[in-house]
């Protein structure tokens, strides 16, 4: 099965194929790997990509699944159903709003409306349920709009920063 997945603002096309015993064949472009998921006790599920296990937590909402864990922080990842999809135009759009992946607090923003960045750089740092997050460029881009400050709270999905072409 052909999906696609947005994650932190990244479009990333995917062939996932169930195997046995709960396994997933996933093929990334050349990249072939193996996925497995189980619920934990505690709420949490044990992510195994390759044979490295990691626990994450994970909430939903709507077609965004939000996974935090203590090895790559917090990152959405929404599904977007290919025959939906209007090809190059949504992911264009995707990459230009970096988007709250929870509710929370902005206590750093490194940036300001103008700046030249480059992919994965730095942009914002976020703080909720007592985790702190840096949010970084999807894309080499130039800032357009940094929409909170220091100190400002927001929802999920809120637009913290708008990119465009550099």
């Amino acid at each position: 099965m052909r999906r696609r997945y947005v994650i932190n603002g990244k479009v990333h096309d995917l062939v996932v194929t169930r195997g046995a015993n709960g396994v997933f064949h996933v093929s990334h472009g050349e990249r072939k790997f193996e996925m497995q998921g189980k619920t934990l006790p505690d709420g949490r599920w044990r992510v195994t990509v390759d044979q490295r296990p990691q626990a994450v937590r994970i909430a939903a909402q709507g077609d965004s699944r939000f996974v935090h864990s203590a090895a790559t922080g917090a990152l959405e990842v929404e599904v977007i159903d290919l025959s939906a999809a209007s090809g190059g135009d949504r992911a264009g759009a995707a990459s230009d709003l970096l988007q709250a992946p929870m509710p929370g607090t902005v206590i750093a923003v490194h940036v300001a409306a103008g700046d030249a960045v480059h992919t994965g750089q730095p942009l914002i740092v976020i703080e909720s349920m007592k985790l702190e997050t840096t949010l970084t460029a999807p894309r080499d881009a130039r800032v357009k709009t940094v929409h909170l400050a220091v100190g400002n709270t927001f929802a999920l999905k809120s637009t913290l920063v708008t990119l465009q072409d550099p």
